[in-house]
């Protein structure tokens, strides 16, 4: 059941549970809980991902702990798959976050927008922003999401400050952690299990939150003890409003929850917080089998059919190639020992007695009809990876040079398969990290001072407005030049008409098309006139229009005047002439 907007409205609320502030034991017991819960109801998708990663990322660890690492590569004998999900990954990486070129843009909010200061002050952060992810290693950690996304159909990573760089970005491998959905279908909870030795956690957590078993392995005099590994849970969660005391900002008082726990004893070893949710969980397109359904769909379970035989029907090849190369024989038992199958042997048989010489057997497999199907295989397996149309990106057939037509032509149809998960992942994925990768510039103070019209006040203090994120790589706006090509199409149907009757342009917004077209085409966004000024602008052109209009009025009048004289004044049309003249000089002397 749906929350009510009253119920919406209060700030800070947490509505999946109700949490008063617990004390380190009963913590310690609700995080294991809740993890031991949220573990369970994963277990369905775990032996799914594990044959996932057998056919499509066998680099993937090993998630259900049944099978060794060199056991896994015995199964691939094909490796079409792997190869098109890593086109899928690299195609996304350059296509829609490319490291060589800026793809996206902070812009201030829509009340804000045409103010030139602020704009300005928002494109300095942008850039700000793409050098220190660039520094730091998103890129690395977001084509390792990409790898997950086509292969497991669930990616998630975080974003923290690092020791070494501003931003430290890191992802979580596939089957370590669990999630769960708010009631709008976010996900805002993450639990994982991960183990480290008893020395990494003396480093991380100190001596003092940490169980006497590992502080007696760190101890050991022998040293052997201190590279034991032990199992903690981190769990991630938005606090309940009676969690938080007002005022206070601590770690045990920021919105969002991070505590860490030893599983084996349930102890806290560490409570603190984040000013917003620091990991973000993205799904290559959500299931829609059953609520409650929280990970996602991928290219790679369409494939796996298709793979599983692939891989069946290159291990029979190949033994077929290899009997075609290396033919079975039949010997007879009087040569059990006398043929020699060596390059330019020579064997000795009976001459009179046919029968009696070795000879091929079963060697007369169609090696060429498994051919066909194997590369009918291949063909759907690099179809449902999009592989054609990263193709068309990686060899330049689509770049900002073509005209909407041509990329709709082109790519229309591929582009319009992919967008579905482009728009999945830009909003569950980069607008929140790009958002929270602001909010930790800012608050290291690597912005510049803030344009004092910007800082607004609340409640709970003075603020910065987050920023709204503009696209700008090549699939985002390939994506929109279908927009344009739609545009075309429909002039192209209508301009006819409009000849003929041309009230029927009154339907469309024109200046909203010519706005909207020339974003969609990369158009930097200072280019365009602010619309204030360009209503100014038609304001005093009309005004100097209506004055051009009235200056030739006069002179056409004048020039009547003047032919107003060769009219008899006593005639009927000399008479109406000099009334008409008349009454307009009377008029322009009363104005």
């Amino acid at each position: 059941m749906g929350l009510s907007d009253k119920e919406r409205e209060q700030p800070g609320q947490s509505h999946d549970d109700t949490r008063m502030k617990l004390n380190p034991i009963e913590l310690g017991l609700y995080v294991h809980s809740r993890h031991q819960d949220l573990v369970e109801k994963r277990q369905p998708w775990d032996s799914w991902w594990q044959e996932l990663g057998d056919y499509v990322m066998p680099r993937s660890r090993d998630i259900t702990g049944k099978q060794s690492l060199p056991e896994r590569n015995i199964i691939l004998f094909d490796s079409t798959a792997v190869q098109a999900n890593m086109i899928l990954a690299n195609g996304s990486l350059d296509s829609m976050t490319p490291h060589g070129s800026r793809w996206f843009t902070f812009d201030p909010m829509a009340q804000l927008k045409g103010v030139d200061i602020i704009e300005q002050w928002y494109k300095k952060c942008s850039e700000i922003a793409a050098l220190e992810m660039a520094r730091g290693n998103f890129y690395s950690i977001i084509h390792q999401v990409y790898l997950d996304r086509g292969g497991f159909g669930t990616a998630a990573f975080q974003v923290e400050p690092g020791r070494r760089e501003l931003l430290n970005f890191s992802k979580f491998p596939i089957g370590t952690y669990a999630i769960a959905e708010d009631d709008e279908g976010h996900v805002d909870t993450l639990t994982r299990e991960f183990e480290i030795t008893a020395r990494q956690a003396i480093q991380w957590f100190g001596r003092e939150s940490l169980s006497s078993e590992i502080l007696k392995a760190f101890d050991d005099p022998t040293g052997k003890m201190r590279e034991k590994e032990f199992a903690f849970i981190h769990q991630l969660f938005p606090r309940a409003a009676d969690e938080v005391e007002y005022g206070k900002r601590d770690g045990e008082n920021k919105p969002f929850a991070s505590v860490y726990i030893e599983k084996k004893d349930k102890k806290v070893v560490r409570v603190s917080g984040y000013e917003e949710q620091p990991f973000f969980v993205s799904r290559y397109l959500p299931w829609d089998c059953k609520p409650g359904a929280v990970y996602g769909w991928c290219p790679a379970a369409v494939a796996l059919p298709d793979a599983r035989q692939l891989n069946f029907l290159q291990k029979q090849l190949d033994s077929l190639a290899e009997v075609t190369a290396f033919p079975r024989f039949l010997i007879p038992d009087t040569h059990k020992d006398e043929v020699d199958l060596r390059a330019g042997g020579a064997t000795t048989f009976d001459s009179s007695n046919p029968n009696a010489k070795p000879s091929e057997w079963l060697t007369g497999g169609k090696y060429d009809v498994g051919l066909d199907r194997v590369e009918q295989k291949r063909k759907a397996i690099r179809e449902v990876f999009h592989v054609d149309l990263f193709r068309m990106f990686a060899e330049g057939q689509l770049d900002k040079q073509m005209t909407a037509r041509e990329i709709a032509e082109r790519a229309g149809e591929k582009l319009a398969q992919f967008s579905p998960t482009f728009a999945t992942f830009t909003n569950e994925a980069l607008n929140p990290v790009l958002r929270r990768v602001f909010k930790l510039i800012l608050r290291a103070g690597m912005f510049p001072p803030p344009p004092r019209q910007l800082i607004q006040q609340d409640q709970t203090g003075v603020y910065i407005p987050e920023p709204e994120v503009t696209y700008s790589s090549r699939i985002a706006l390939a994506i929109k030049s279908l927009e344009n090509a739609s545009l075309g199409r429909v002039f192209e149907m209508w301009s006819p008409i409009a000849e003929v009757k041309p009230e029927i342009l009154d339907n469309w917004n024109f200046d909203r098309m010519a706005r909207d077209t020339s974003r969609n085409t990369g158009l930097p966004a200072d280019w365009l006139m602010d619309e204030e000024q360009m209503k100014e602008i038609r304001e005093s052109r009309a005004k100097q229009q209506a004055e051009m209009e009235k200056m030739q009025s006069m002179a056409m009048m004048a020039d009547a005047a003047g032919k107003v004289g060769g009219v008899k004044q006593d005639s009927l049309v000399g008479s109406a002439l000099s009334g008409a003249m008349g009454g307009q000089q009377q008029k322009g002397k009363t104005k």
